[in-house]
């Protein structure tokens, strides 16, 4: 019997040793630590939900499999004031998904991009987000269905964006809001058509914009060559050959990736741009690209605030069951967004 013990007991301690360097392997990066429950469920994650490979290579398939992986937020909170629509530009029709909270306004506004790497995600997908956004700003919120690639690349994600935010402008009191307190926010890729409406509306005099918030946007698509490129990109969620594929998809003509309204960081020109909150994730390739964004804002004279959440991986907004840092971020969002609407009433 003692015999028996003492071998369970070695048996116990090796299994406990190899759990710990496989845990400390999945966790530890060459520049920072991925936190351990989180690394535990995205390799859980992979394990029980691969890449499709019969169809990966499908755009069906690719959406399928990064909607799924958009599905990581908490139980949707409750929300009385929700109206699926379209909007008229021309002869084309934007679907959108407006929420509206209680109460009389005017109320301000936020138009919200998904994000989904241009290709994939929906106002479905981001549904959580947008009602958070909207209870805890008490703003409007329009997420918009902005058309998709590869059927419809570069520009027309952004040209929807555009034409939401001149609607909205124009016609903020049929829908109760503020026409002079909108603020653009998205995360990922939609983070990436947020910036670059907010250049497309300076540019072209279009509508004026009270803040923007930035969830970890991809700001170069031209070359994937920041430092957190190597750092992260086999370590994280986002892959380098992953990206590149999404990209060659949204933008075919790699000299079009130069274009400012496909990569913002390649803008000549940064001022007059709206007051920025970039929020970046420790652990993600795009964490280099995000941070020489706001150095160029910042030496522009713009007013930019910068968040760093440590431990967590590209896409982590859309994690709250996994990861307490996702709320926090929202929070922190919602706290600058409601205080950049305060002091647009005042310019």
């Amino acid at each position: 019997m003692k015999k028996f013990l003492k071998i369970f007991l070695v048996i116990v301690v090796i299994l406990t040793v190899i759990c710990f360097f496989f845990i400390r392997n999945l966790a530890e990066t060459g520049h920072g630590k991925l936190n351990t429950y989180v690394a535990l469920n995205l390799q859980l994650n992979k394990l029980l939900n691969p890449k499709p490979s019969n169809n990966y290579s499908s755009i069906k398939g690719t959406r399928k499999y990064l909607d799924s992986q958009s599905n990581k937020s908490d139980t949707t909170i409750p929300f009385s004031n929700i109206k699926n629509t379209v909007i008229n530009i021309n002869s084309y029709k934007i679907p959108v998904r407006i929420y509206t909270p209680q109460g009389k306004g005017k109320f301000p506004i936020i138009i919200y991009s998904h994000g989904g790497f241009w290709i994939a995600g929906s106002v479905n997908t981001h549904d959580s987000v947008c009602r958070k956004l909207s209870k805890n700003t008490n703003a409007i919120v329009i997420s918009v269905n902005y058309r998709l690639a590869p059927e419809n690349p570069f520009p027309a994600a952004v040209n929807d964006i555009y034409s939401v935010l001149q609607w909205t402008y124009k016609n903020a009191e049929s829908i109760n809001g503020d026409r002079n307190r909108i603020a653009i926010a998205g995360d990922s890729s939609g983070g990436n058509l947020s910036a670059a409406v907010s250049l497309m509306a300076r540019d072209k005099n279009g509508p004026p914009i009270a803040c923007e918030a930035l969830i970890y946007p991809p700001t170069n698509i031209y070359k994937l060559n920041s430092n957190s490129w190597s750092y992260y990109a086999n370590s994280a969620k986002l892959s380098i050959q992953d990206m590149e594929k999404y990209i060659s998809l949204y933008v075919p003509r790699k000299e079009d990736r130069k274009n400012p309204y496909a990569s913002p960081l390649l803008a000549k020109d940064f001022r007059k741009l709206p007051d920025t909150l970039i929020i970046v994730a420790e652990i993600d390739p795009l964490h280099g690209e995000d941070i020489a964004y706001a150095n160029k804002l910042k030496n522009a004279g713009i007013k930019v605030k910068v968040n760093v959440y440590k431990g967590v991986p590209h896409g982590f907004i859309t994690m709250s069951k996994i990861t307490n840092k996702s709320n926090e971020a929202l929070n922190d969002i919602c706290s600058y967004i409601r205080k950049e609407f305060q002091i647009s009433k005042y310019r």
